[in-house]
C-alpha cells in the first residue's frame, strides 16, 4: 500500500481526540432527585446498559471518522511494483515488439519504434542478467526468434535495434497466443512477457474472437506482463481504402474511383488528393476532415482505350509516408471470349445474336454442343453460358470448377429438357448455384413481368437515363422456381417476388443464373431489346469481375495460376522498386510469392511477356486513428492487479501515473458518508436515551 498524499499521515494521531473527550466526560458527576427507589435496578438494566453501549459505538465511530478522512486526504493506492518489470536471473523474458506501420509515426523526429527501444532500454536496467529472450515481432505473430541467454543489456540493445519496421499490420493478439502456446509446450514456471506497441485497436485484437488471449495468458499461468506504450503526434491523415463503384468498364464509357480517408489528428485537417493514371495526373481535390472521422471523395473519367491502366490515388506526405498512396488497376479487355454451350442449336441462337448486336464488338462468342464441350479447351475463354443442360460427367464437373477457379464466370440458363433432380445434383449440390424447386406456368394472359430490380448493382447502374425504371417488361410463361441460399443474391424477382437474375459468389470467380429460358414457350425475354442489352452488361460484369483478382495487403502470400504460361520455372515478378525476382512456379501451375513488403503492383511476366499484374496495398486496419486509451489500460490493470502494469518515460525508473488509478479515495469517500450517517444517528439516538433518564 502506497499513499499519493503521505504527508497527511501526520495528522492520523488526531483520531485520538474523540477518546480524550470521552474520557473527560466520564469524570463529570451530576445529581438529580428521585421519590423512589424501585425503578433503580430496571434502570439500570435497560437504558443504563443501552446507554453505555452505544456510547462506545459512537466513540469508535468518531475514531474511524476522523482516521478515514485523513485516509482520504493521503489518497492511498495499491501498487504492483514487486510483480512489475523486475525479471529475476535466469528467468525466460517474452518480448513482443510492435514493428507494424502505424510504427513509422514519428515522436520528436524519431520513429515510435526507435522511441520504444529507448523505453525498453531503461527497463532493461531492471533486468537481473543472465535471462532467456524469446522475441516476436507482430507482423509475424506465429514465429517465436529464440536468442537464448542474453547476459547484458548491450546485447539486449544489439537485438532490439535488429528489429526492421514493416507496411504490413501487426497481431498483438496472436503474438500472445503465441507466446500461451510456447509457454505451455515448453512448462515454463516462471516468465515474464513485456508488449512494446503504439496499442493500435486493430494491432490490439486482429482477429474476431469471443475471448482476448490475453485473459488466457493471466489466468492459466503465472505470467507477469508489462505494457509498453508508445504514442506519436498523431499529425497523418491516411488514404485507408478506395473503391471502384462501376465495376464495368468500356471504351469511351465514363469510369470512377472513390477514395476514402481518415484523419489521425486532433483536429480538423484539409487534404489534397490527385488521382494519376499510368503516371498522368487526370484530378485533385481537396477534401477537409474532421478529428478522428473520415471522408470521402469521387473522382469520374473516361478511359479511351483498351488496356490495362495502373491508377493510384496521392495525398501529401506527413508523418506516416506509405499511408499516403493506394493503387489499383482498370482493365477494358480488348476482347471478351465467350463460349456457348447447348443441348440443341435453339438453346443458344438468341444468346449468340444478342451478344453481337454491338458495332466493332468486343465480345467474340463461339457456340457448341454439350456433346462437344468435354473436348473443348477452356482457357482462351472468359465465360461460359450453359443453356438448358443439366449435367456432365463427373471428369467434366471438374473442368468447370478449375476454370471457375482461374476467377472466371458462369453464366446458367434452366430449360425444358432439363430434369430438376439432375439439375441440383450438378448445378447446386456440386457447383453451389441455387436449388431448384418449383417449376409453374402462368394462366392464361396473366403473364409474370419483371418486377424489383436491384439499381446499385453494376449490370443494372447507368442503364436508365431518367426514372430508373423497366417501362416495357418481357412477358414470361413459364417460371422456374429457385432458393436462394448462402452465396446467393438475387439481383432481379419476377413481379410477384419470385427470383429473376441470381448471383452466385464463388471463392474465385463467379457466377449468374436466369431463372428463364431463351425460347418461344418460355417468354418473350430473347425476342425485346431489354435481352441483348442485359446479356452484354452481364457478360462485362462476369468477365470483369474475373480480371479483379483477390485483394492483397503487404505481407501477404501471392498465389497466381500460370499453368497456361510456364511450367519451367521461367517466370519472373517485377516489384515496385523496380527488382526484378525470379519465381518458382510448384507442381500445381501456381506461382508463390511472398515478398510483398512494398506496396504498389507487381507485374508477372512469362519469357519477358507480361502476362499479369496484381495490386498490392497496404492494410485497411493499419490505417485507423484509434488506439487503446488510459482508460483501456486502467480497466486491465484493475482486472490482473498483480501480474498487470504499464512503463513509461517519465520520473526516474518510476512507473506510469496509471498506477495511481488504483488508489481507493473514491471507496473511503463513501464510507465516511456511511460513517457520518451512523454516527448521527446513534448520537441522536443517545441524547433521547439520556433525556429519559434524566426526566425518569
Amino acid at each position: 500500500m502506497s499513499f499519493i498524499n503521505a504527508f497527511f499521515l501526520y495528522l492520523l494521531p488526531l483520531a485520538v481526540i474523540p477518546l480524550v473527550i470521552h474520557l473527560i466526560g466520564r469524570q463529570r458527576y451530576y445529581q438529580h432527585e428521585f421519590s423512589t427507589l424501585r425503578f433503580l435496578k430496571q434502570l439500570e438494566h435497560d437504558l443504563i446498559r443501552k446507554l453505555k453501549i452505544r456510547q462506545i459505538l459512537l466513540l469508535l465511530l468518531r475514531i474511524l471518522l476522523i482516521l478515514l478522512i485523513v485516509l482520504v486526504f493521503a489518497r492511498p493506492y495499491r501498487t504492483t511494483r514487486s510483480p512489475g518489470i523486475y525479471v529475476g536471473k535466469g528467468e525466460t523474458l517474452y518480448l513482443i515488439v510492435d514493428n507494424s506501420l502505424s510504427m513509422q509515426n514519428r515522436l520528436k523526429g524519431m520513429t515510435l519504434i526507435e522511441s520504444g527501444v529507448t523505453v525498453l532500454t531503461m527497463a532493461g536496467k531492471h533486468i537481473d542478467y543472465p535471462v532467456y529472450l524469446k522475441l516476436i515481432e507482430t507482423a509475424g505473430a506465429n514465429q517465436i526468434h529464440d536468442h537464448g541467454l542474453v547476459t547484458d543489456p548491450s546485447a539486449l540493445g544489439t537485438i532490439l535495434e535488429s528489429v526492421n519496421l514493416t507496411n504490413q499490420q501487426g497481431n498483438i493478439d496472436c503474438a500472445i497466443q503465441t507466446v500461451i502456446n510456447d509457454i505451455n509446450r515448453q512448462n515454463e514456471l516462471s516468465s515474464a512477457l513485456w508488449i512494446l506497441s503504439d496499442f493500435q485497436t486493430a494491432t490490439w485484437q486482429s482477429e474476431e474472437r469471443p475471448v482476448h488471449p490475453l485473459n488466457e495468458l493471466l489466468e492459466k499461468t503465472n505470467s507477469r506482463l508489462i505494457f509498453f506504450p508508445v504514442a506519436g503526434e498523431n499529425n497523418n491523415v491516411s488514404l485507408s481504402s478506395l473503391s471502384l463503384p462501376n465495376q464495368i468498364y468500356e471504351k469511351g464509357q465514363p469510369a470512377s474511383v472513390r477514395a476514402f480517408l481518415k484523419n489521425w489528428d486532433r483536429e480538423s485537417s484539409e487534404s489534397s488528393v490527385g488521382l494519376f493514371l499510368d503516371d498522368r495526373k487526370l484530378g485533385q481535390s481537396l477534401v477537409s476532415i474532421p478529428s478522428g472521422k473520415e471522408a470521402n471523395v469521387l473522382f469520374e473519367f473516361i478511359l479511351p482505350d483498351p488496356g490495362i491502366y495502373k491508377g493510384c490515388l496521392k495525398i501529401a506526405d506527413d508523418n506516416i509516408l506509405m499511408d499516403n498512396t493506394r493503387y489499383f488497376l482498370i482493365n477494358i479487355p480488348e476482347t471478351i471470349r465467350v463460349l456457348i454451350v447447348t443441348q440443341y442449336p435453339e438453346d443458344g441462337k438468341y444468346i449468340k445474336q444478342s451478344l453481337s448486336v454491338k458495332e466493332m464488338s468486343v465480345i467474340d462468342s463461339k457456340m457448341i454442343s454439350s456433346g462437344m464441350f468435354p473436348s473443348e479447351d477452356l482457357l482462351p475463354y472468359d465465360l461460359i453460358v450453359f443453356s438448358n443442360i443439366d449435367r456432365f460427367p463427373k471428369s467434366v464437373m471438374t473442368k468447370i470448377q478449375y476454370f471457375i477457379e482461374m476467377n472466371k464466370g458462369i453464366l446458367l440458363f434452366p430449360g425444358k429438357d432439363c430434369n430438376r433432380e439432375d439439375f441440383n445434383a450438378f448445378w447446386s449440390d456440386q457447383m453451389g448455384f441455387p436449388n431448384w424447386r418449383t417449376m409453374r406456368q402462368s394462366e392464361g394472359n396473366q403473364q409474370l413481368r419483371i418486377g424489383e430490380i436491384k439499381q446499385d448493382h453494376p449490370i443494372f447502374s447507368n442503364v436508365w437515363r431518367e426514372d430508373k425504371s423497366l417501362i416495357y417488361s418481357p412477358d414470361f410463361y413459364v417460371i422456374p422456381g429457385f432458393s436462394i441460399g448462402k452465396g446467393h443474391s438475387v439481383l432481379a424477382n419476377f413481379e410477384d417476388n419470385t427470383p429473376f437474375i441470381i448471383e452466385t459468389d464463388f471463392k474465385n470467380g463467379a457466377g449468374i443464373l436466369l431463372a428463364s429460358s431463351p425460347v418461344d414457350r418460355w417468354s418473350n425475354l430473347h425476342l425485346t431489346g431489354f435481352f441483348p442489352a442485359l446479356m452484354n452488361r452481364i457478360v462485362f460484369y462476369l468477365s470483369q469481375k474475373g480480371l479483379q483478382e483477390q485483394e492483397y495487403t503487404t505481407g501477404d502470400t501471392l498465389k497466381v495460376s500460370v499453368s497456361r504460361y510456364s511450367t519451367t520455372g521461367d517466370i519472373a515478378i517485377r516489384t515496385p522498386d523496380g527488382r526484378f525476382i525470379k519465381a518458382p512456379v510448384n507442381n500445381k501451375g501456381y506461382l508463390l510469392f511472398d515478398r510483398t513488403n512494398e506496396p504498389g503492383i507487381y507485374d508477372i511476366s512469362s519469357k519477358g511477356k507480361l502476362i499479369k499484374r496484381i495490386v498490392v496495398n497496404i492494410p485497411s486496419r493499419e490505417c485507423m486513428p484509434e488506439f487503446l486509451n488510459t482508460d483501456d489500460f486502467n480497466d486491465l490493470i484493475s482486472s490482473y492487479p498483480q501480474q498487470l502494469d504499464v512503463f513509461t518515460v517519465g520520473a526516474e525508473n518510476e512507473f506510469s501515473q496509471l498506477q495511481r488509478s488504483r488508489e481507493y479515495s473514491d471507496w473511503l469517500i463513501m464510507f465516511v458518508l456511511v460513517v457520518a450517517l451512523l454516527e448521527s444517528y446513534i448520537g441522536r439516538t443517545n441524547r433521547k436515551l439520556r433525556g429519559k433518564l434524566i426526566s425518569d
